[in-house]
């Protein structure tokens, strides 16, 4: 039987995202790892993480914004619920949860029941849409995050649809027991749409430049973004 507090530990999961640049919490590591926490605690017996992911967290009940092109709300930094871990699991489930003094919340998702994964994109921010047969969520970050976290959901969804069992992905630093690879999955490249959200100048720009010092966005994208906001382009 695996050893899931050996093997797939919290700090595991938190470690596999930030390497691959999958997503990380401003608030903090300490943080993060709670929200890990939760969900490596959900597991079944012999299930483990195969990728794992940070995000913040919009159920569709809950969006609030401006509406985008089709017509849908898009969510926000600040009008989402907040910071959520995901996983995705040899038992092809996607898992994730929300830490919170007295009160966790973790969900699950069978990768089989997913009917669409959605990746919207601007300037700097974007989100994937997730539909599946029960839940559908929203998962907020950066541009890139939100792509490369897209290409992992497809992915095993595709794998499901294959009739293959989900086998993981080339990476920085694979998790621990994971043995196979995959090429590494191109970005996107479709023209991004400017849309600002409704937070201060000041906190747009320190959140922004705090992802420009994580690697996730570069410096040039910082300065448009800055020269945007600041009125100059």
């Amino acid at each position: 039987m695996t050893n899931k507090a050996q093997l797939w530990t919290a700090e595991d999961m938190y470690r596999f995202a930030r390497e691959n640049k999958l997503g990380f919490n401003l608030w903090g590591a300490w943080l993060q790892k709670l929200h890990f926490k939760i969900v490596a605690e959900s597991l079944l017996d012999d299930e483990y993480a195969v990728s794992s992911f940070i995000g913040r967290h919009t159920d569709y009940d809950d969006d609030e914004g401006e509406e985008s092109d089709g017509g849908q709300v898009d969510p926000k930094f600040f009008n989402t619920q907040g910071y959520y871990a995901y996983i995705i699991t040899n038992e092809n489930r996607l898992v994730y949860a929300r830490w919170r003094p007295f009160f966790h919340k973790v969900s699950s998702i069978p990768l089989n029941d997913i009917k669409n994964i959605e990746p919207i994109t601007h300037i700097i921010w974007g989100h994937v849409r997730v539909e599946s047969l029960g839940d559908n969520f929203s998962v907020f970050w950066t541009k890139n995050v939100v792509r490369r976290i897209a290409k992992r959901i497809q992915e095993g969804v595709s794998d499901i649809k294959n009739n293959q069992m989900y086998g993981g992905y080339q990476t920085n630093a694979p998790m621990p027991g994971s043995s196979q690879q995959q090429q590494p999955m191109p970005e996107q490249t479709a023209e991004p749409k400017v849309v600002y959200d409704t937070s201060t100048m000041y906190e747009k720009l320190s959140s922004a430049k705090l992802s420009m010092e994580e690697g996730l966005i570069t410096a040039e994208e910082y300065d448009e973004y800055k020269e945007r906001l600041l009125g100059r382009k």
